[in-house]
């Protein structure tokens, strides 16, 4: 069974992306309670912003990201919705632990994106499913408390071409649990 990583707040980001070319990852298991109960933190809704920019040049962005997730028959279900300047977009997601491993699967549009995660500093991080991109993106995900709120913060980086080269693009997100 292959998933995909759930809504990542990078929606407009995908087209900048390679596809994921699936291959089988060797992951360490880990205890089934933790893993299902890291992904079980993520249900509800979450709102708040998520800004991108470049180490290149001066682009950076800002925006507002809705995500609500829940957990059906085992598997977490979400949806991503983001609001940047080119228009609102959206994404859907299935993420699962299975034998001690988390996959997940990101749909925004045509693009499907496959992930896996390891649980890692009191977090999620995800890698793209295909081993020769781990190196180009990664995106750690925590659920923390700030000021008395839950808050899943977001941490990452991608790379791109540019005429100058390699550049990356650096995300933070900073999203409130609502309900």
């Amino acid at each position: 069974m292959k998933w995909r990583r759930f809504g990542w707040l990078i929606l407009g980001v995908l087209s900048w992306c390679a596809y994921a070319k699936e291959t089988v990852v060797p992951v360490q298991p880990v205890a089934t309670q933790d893993s299902v109960g890291a992904l079980k933190n993520y249900e509800g809704r979450w709102v708040g912003h998520f800004t991108i920019h470049s180490t290149t040049s001066d682009y950076s962005e800002t925006f507002p990201v809705e995500q609500q997730y829940w957990w059906k028959e085992g598997v977490l279900h979400g949806l991503a919705v983001t609001e940047r300047d080119v228009g609102i977009s959206s994404a859907r997601s299935k993420s699962v632990m299975e034998n001690g491993q988390y996959f997940s699967e990101v749909e925004a549009g045509a693009a499907i994106e496959n992930y896996w995660g390891v649980l890692h500093d009191g977090g999620l991080i995800w890698f793209s499913s295909d081993l020769k991109r781990t190196k180009d993106y990664q995106m750690k995900e925590s659920i923390v408390e700030v000021d008395g709120e839950r808050v899943l913060k977001t941490e990452g980086f991608n790379t791109y071409l540019t005429g100058d080269g390699l550049a990356y693009l650096i995300y933070h997100g900073e999203l409130k649990f609502v309900e």
